[in-house]
C-alpha cells in the first residue's frame, strides 16, 4: 500500500498525480456509486494502460488530499479536521460497544479509522460506523498535518470486493 499527501488540488487530481508518480504513465480514472450506479460520485476507480486496476482510495479535507494505492488489496483512507469531528460527535453513531474515544483527537482518529475501513469494504457510510469494531481490522493512524487526523487500512484480498476500492498506505 502506498499513501501520498497532496495540497491545492482536487481529490481526482491528487489520485492522478499519485498514480503517475508510482506507475510512470497516465491512467483512466472514474467513480462508481454502488448504491445508485452513478459515475458522478462514489468509490474511485483507476485503470492503468496495461489494463490492470489497482485498488485506490482518496479523502480530502480543505485543501489537503490523501490518496492510497495498492496493486492487489482493497484499501481505504480518510482525513478529517479534529475540531469538525468533535463538533458533530455522537458516540452512539460511531462507537462499537466497548470502544472509547474520550478526547477530540481520539474521536477524530476513531472516525477516520472507521471511514477508512468502510471505504476499503466498498460500503462507505451506508454501513453504520457503530457496526465496525476497529480492533478487527488492520487499520493504522497516519501522521497528518496539524489539526487533522487520518487513517488507512489495507485488507486481505478476500475481505473487500474485487476491482478498485478504497486504499491507503503507511
Amino acid at each position: 500500500m502506498d499513501v501520498a499527501w497532496h495540497t491545492g488540488m482536487s481529490g481526482d487530481g491528487g489520485l492522478r498525480a499519485h498514480l503517475l508518480r508510482s506507475c510512470g504513465s497516465d491512467v483512466d480514472l472514474g467513480r462508481h456509486c454502488p448504491a445508485c450506479g452513478s459515475d458522478r460520485h462514489g468509490r474511485p476507480w483507476a485503470r492503468l494502460p496495461d489494463g490492470s486496476r489497482p485498488h485506490v482510495s482518496l479523502a480530502r479535507c480543505g485543501d489537503v488530499v490523501v490518496t492510497a494505492v495498492d496493486p492487489l488489496r482493497p484499501v481505504g483512507v480518510d482525513v478529517e479536521e479534529i475540531a469538525a469531528v468533535d463538533a458533530r460527535w455522537d458516540p452512539d453513531l460511531v462507537l462499537h460497544p466497548g470502544e472509547r474515544a474520550d478526547s477530540p483527537a481520539e474521536r477524530a482518529a476513531m472516525w477516520c479509522r472507521k471511514e477508512a475501513i468502510l471505504k476499503a469494504l466498498g460500503t462507505g457510510l451506508r454501513t453504520p460506523m457503530s457496526r465496525v469494531q476497529c480492533a478487527d481490522w488492520p487499520v493504522v493512524d497516519l501522521v497528518a498535518p496539524p489539526g487533522l487526523a487520518a487513517a488507512a487500512v489495507v485488507l486481505p484480498p478476500t475481505a473487500g470486493q474485487s476491482g478498485s476500492g478504497g486504499s491507503s498506505t503507511v
